[in-house]
């Protein structure tokens, strides 16, 4: 996924980040499933993509937004293997 770190947080208020990273997740738990590999758990996902996310990042991220970041890439994940197993 790239990062528009410039709208980062506008993306973070109307949703949009979610979506967009949900549907990318979505594609590949689908993948990882038919494949027969087990799935990631959501967290520790959650936490490699935020950490990846804020490592990225032009300057550090203030600690509430890198915790916003988080929760909406936990939630993404968590949405994504719900929809990737429902698919089966």
């Amino acid at each position: 996924m790239n990062v528009d770190y410039a709208a980062l947080e506008d993306k973070i208020l109307d949703g949009s980040f979610r979506a967009e990273l949900e549907a990318e997740l979505t594609i590949g738990f689908r993948t990882i499933w038919m494949a027969g590999e087990r799935m990631p758990v959501a967290s520790h996902y959650a936490a490699q993509i935020a950490e990846i996310v804020a490592k990225d990042a032009p300057s550090p991220m203030r600690p509430e937004l890198a915790y916003q970041v988080y929760l909406e890439i936990l939630a993404a994940v968590g949405a994504a293997r719900e929809a990737a197993l429902a698919d089966v």
